[in-house]
């Protein structure tokens, strides 16, 4: 079975439910640009049952992701999603 290059054999990534916010910065260089700071980022999930992802967390609280960012260019590290 082929999967798209970045789901991961997982379908469709959660749909985004407000703005990503700035979590901390990390001074550690872009892998794709090499520019000299990168973001960790967190942003709230749609609470979507059908979504495979969100499926396999237990918990009840809203999904959350958090991964990696880059200022200067479209890089991002893997998400992280949990509930809180």
């Amino acid at each position: 079975m082929k999967y798209k290059e970045r789901d991961h054999g997982y379908g469709d990534s959660p749909e985004v439910d407000g703005s990503p916010s700035v979590i901390k910065q990390i001074d550690d260089e872009c892998p794709n640009c090499g520019c000299g700071t990168t973001f960790m980022i967190e942003v709230n999930l749609v609470d979507d049952k059908d979504n495979l992802r969100l499926s396999l967390l237990s918990g009840d609280g809203v999904p959350v992701g958090m991964y990696v960012g880059c200022p200067a260019c479209p890089f991002a590290s893997l998400m992280m999603t949990t509930r809180r």
